[in-house]
């Protein structure tokens, strides 16, 4: 997870809530988006290299459906293609070890995706 400063200019990583069960998960972004807060939710949209969507997308829209029933926030979805490589590039240019890198990894990614959507660099596919 990532959050953004109180602006909506600045993406930082936040935590990585580790999978158990739907409801226990939900339950624990419930209390972390009323905890920080949290008036916008993104959820990152894993699309095939040419654009289109399959299964991987189908699961991440009905995880955010799922997110925005828990929250009451509305979820907006931004294409994820590659944040996960572009945030190993950072950390192993960042000297992170191989551990550290499994650790943080999906965090950074996850920074990349919130700060695109802050900065409305790349149109949401909805």
């Amino acid at each position: 997870m990532a959050v953004s400063d109180e602006t909506r200019t600045i993406a930082q990583p936040h935590s990585t809530v580790m999978r158990r069960s739907d409801q226990r998960d939900l339950s624990e972004i419930a209390r972390l988006v009323e905890q920080l807060s949290v008036t916008a939710i993104v959820v990152g949209l894993p699309l095939q290299m040419d654009g289109r969507e399959g299964d991987s997308a189908v699961e991440a829209r009905g995880f955010g459906a799922a997110v925005s029933r828990a929250t009451g926030i509305q979820v907006s979805f931004l294409d994820e293609r590659l944040t996960t490589k572009q945030a190993e590039r950072h950390l192993i240019a960042a000297g992170a070890s191989r551990a550290r890198r499994r650790q943080v990894g999906d965090q950074v990614a996850a920074t990349l995706i919130l700060q695109q959507a802050l900065a409305g660099l790349v149109k949401s596919p909805q």
